[in-house]
């Protein structure tokens, strides 16, 4: 495992407690897990973040470190941390390259991009008028399927307005620790 490869993304403190703790926030680690040696943890932590990214020898190396830490919370904690991104990458914005988040903010970006084109939200103004509809004329197929159509298009832009904002703080962390 190449330690230079953590140092492109965070710049740490030479001080292990500071390191470890800088870590801790990026991974969302509980402090009261952090137990233990702190060089150690924090090699291991480091391992955790680029475990997507490395070889099969290096990943068995870094569940090797994971399993030699002495707090039981942490051991568990940290293996988690390394299988949510195999899962779903983007679960764990920290595991991304560079590359790879701002090619999710560019998608998320688009997508923001286009709900604006369409309308300020063109959700609410589905949801104020199938409302008004169903008040005036009752219940129908139409309206109401409308009104879910219009509920799914709120979501969808909240959702990406949220992902935008994690990604982006991403980012951000990255230029401010570099």
């Amino acid at each position: 495992m190449n330690a230079n490869n953590i140092k492109e993304r965070y710049s740490l403190p030479s001080n292990p407690s500071e390191a470890m703790m800088q870590l801790a926030k990026v991974l969302k680690t509980p402090f009261h897990k952090l137990v233990g040696n702190k060089e150690k943890i924090v090699l291991t932590m480091s391992g955790v973040i680029l475990y997507r990214h490395l070889n099969r020898l290096d990943k068995l190396l870094v569940m090797k470190m994971i399993h030699e830490l002495s707090h039981p919370p942490l051991r568990n904690e940290l293996i988690i941390k390394c299988l949510d991104p195999l899962i779903n990458p983007p679960w764990a914005e920290w595991s991304l390259t560079n590359s790879e988040l701002k090619a999710v903010l560019s998608f998320h970006n688009q997508l923001n991009r286009w709900s604006s084109i369409l309308g300020a939200n063109p959700g609410a103004y589905g949801i104020g008028g199938s409302v008004w509809s169903i008040a005036k004329q009752g219940a129908s197929t139409g309206n109401v399927a409308v009104l879910l159509a219009s509920i799914v298009l709120i979501g969808i832009h909240e959702f990406s307005y949220s992902e935008t904002q994690k990604y982006a703080n991403e980012l951000e962390r990255r230029k401010v620790l570099n």
